[in-house]
């Protein structure tokens, strides 16, 4: 432990985040006394009640029953509650004890105020209170939830060299945040580390890291760890199974998955309803809808009851495979079921819908959204913009993105570039202009598929000059062309018979690293037989069969 008072007080100041701030600085509590606040905080208001009496009296209890509300208060995440009544206990100049000084700590660092967390610490020191484990694992996973993790390891080095140890709650916190703000390597450091300080890694720390792999598609590295823990005796569960699943599914690897899934009930892991809806959806992705089927029955069959997640998968998966009236029945079926359908469904069908070119059905749902009191979100609406824009439906689009303004959720740029590209199929190229200005002028930033759009509309809509001018700036601006932009500018060039242009950007697409695809090479190709160019064309159709792009 530290040597003295003095030194462990010291330590708590340069390691405080910020200007350590006076606790008069609390939010009031004078608001928290209400009696118009709804059934659910009636416990809060008689916690205050309770606190307030004992505070009025002329002798207070001890500080143990203060404590024990406060307590309360922070188990049901009444955090500013609880803050503000320990200032008034301050005010009546009653002495915290430790665990008063814990709980405020808590408190802080829920609500994420992390300084006031450091100063409360500072106060146990100067109180000459020792903080056990649990409070700074507390401050340790504060710092980790405020995405500040480079701090809390800091905090933790700091923490060690002054003589307190930590736990495994402590390292499972630590390696828990590192992987979920895109650390792992440190993660895995940690986990190499902490033998030597007498702590052995456990499955949740093991399940962090393996998930954190998984989601970075590094699924072998994952496989490597998941050996290494069962070879040191540390038995797997289904969160760490749910994981490794997830990964094999990402790459492709379904075989694998399904034989994971049977692993798991080898070894009395019991898959959850988590475990089938990762399978069942990995697999509808792929458009393999008969084996997401079989798992479906897998999971009936074990007891396992699926969820609006299960049905919402189906669902995607018969729409990627363009059988819509199949997922409708799906979605009808759920409420027969009492599995109500949430928004991604919702979308889901309306995608669906769309793609189908069933736009009025689509249209029927987005009401029956609202009927239902479910807010439809940024992703609704786009689909809906997107599936009205093909159709040639823009005014009814329009009204659509104005409604997306009155309403709240946000357009981005997918929503423009539906309306844009809309907009240029029926020729309305000034409005689209207009549009594109528009969304500029909204902060919304244009992407390079905007950009493909507007060369594209420009081409097509006989402004091969402004398109050309645009096409020029894309780089300057930081939007280097793809192989979709210059095979765009390069259609619009043979269009216009500029043949010997059309080729120089073929030999300059290839110079700037940017190879031409099949589609490139057609383009060029099908212009030059249609002007008579059949040398010319026939070379590209020989280079063309040469780098392997003819089947």
């Amino acid at each position: 432990m530290l040597s003295s008072s003095t030194s462990r007080f010291t330590f708590i100041f340069r390691y405080s985040l910020l200007q350590i701030p006076n606790f008069l600085s609390f939010p009031s509590s004078s608001s928290l006394h209400s009696h118009s606040q709804p059934p659910s905080l009636r416990e809060v208001d008689e916690a205050v009640d309770s606190f307030t009496r004992m505070l009025s009296m002329r002798r207070p209890p001890s500080i143990i029953q203060f404590t024990k509300i406060l307590g309360s208060l922070a188990k049901t995440n009444h955090f500013s509650t609880a803050i503000s009544l320990f200032q008034q206990l301050q005010g009546r100049g009653i002495a915290p004890d430790l665990f008063t000084l814990s709980i405020v700590i808590n408190c802080c660092c829920g609500m994420g105020r992390m300084t006031l967390a450091f100063s409360v610490l500072a106060k146990i020191f100067r109180m000459d209170y020792q903080p056990n484990t649990v409070t700074l694992t507390t401050i340790l996973k504060g710092l980790c939830l405020c995405g500040s993790v480079e701090k809390a390891v800091r905090f933790h080095d700091r923490v060690l060299a002054h003589g307190f140890h930590f736990d495994q709650v402590t390292y499972g916190t630590l390696i828990n945040g590192l992987c979920k703000t895109g650390h792992t390597s440190s993660a895995i450091q940690v986990l190499r580390k902490i033998p030597q300080y007498g702590i052995a890694p456990d499955v949740f720390m093991y399940s962090a890291i393996i998930d954190s792999l998984c989601k970075d598609t590094l699924v072998s590295q994952a496989f490597h760890l998941f050996s290494e823990m069962l070879a040191k005796g540390v038995s797997p569960n289904v969160i760490t199974c749910n994981s490794l699943i997830f990964g094999l599914c990402l790459e492709g690897q379904y075989k694998e998955a399904i034989d994971l899934l049977s692993d798991m009930v080898l070894r009395n892991i019991t898959p959850d309803v988590c475990t089938y809806n990762t399978l069942i959806d990995g697999l509808c992705k792929e458009g393999k809808i008969k084996d997401a089927k079989s798992v479906l029955a897998v999971m009936a069959k074990h007891g396992v009851k699926p969820n609006v997640v299960t049905y919402t998968s189906l669902m995607d998966g018969y729409c990627l495979v363009n059988e819509v009236n199949k997922a409708k029945y799906i979605f009808n079926t759920m409420a027969q079921i009492r599995v109500l359908p949430n928004v991604q469904s919702y979308n889901i069908m309306i995608n669906g819908f769309c793609k189908s070119k069933m736009v009025d059905e689509a249209l029927n749902l987005f009401e029956e959204m609202r009927r239902k009191n479910l807010v439809p979100n940024t992703v609704t609406y786009s689909t809906l913009i997107h599936g009205l824009s093909k159709s040639k439906r823009i005014s009814c689009a329009l009204e659509l993105l104005v409604k997306m303004h009155e309403r709240g959720p946000p357009a981005n740029v997918v929503t423009y570039n539906s309306l844009l590209d809309g907009m240029f199929n029926i020729k309305q190229v000034d409005k689209a202009l207009m549009l594109f200005k528009q969304m500029k002028e909204n902060g919304i930033d244009p992407d390079i598929c905007t950009y493909n759009v507007l060369i594209d509309g420009l081409c097509k809509g006989g402004r091969l000059v402004v398109a050309k001018e645009i096409f020029k700036d894309l780089s300057v601006k930081g939007y280097p062309p793809n192989v979709r932009t210059y095979t765009i500018m390069i259609n619009g060039l043979c269009r216009e018979g500029l043949f010997e242009e059309a080729l120089a950007l073929l030999s300059e697409m290839e110079h700037n690293g940017c190879l031409p695809n099949a589609v490139t090479f057609e383009t060029v190709i099908r212009a030059l037989f249609e002007k008579d160019e059949n040398d010319m064309a026939e070379k590209l159709l020989r280079e063309m069969v040469a780098r392997g792009l003819l089947n």
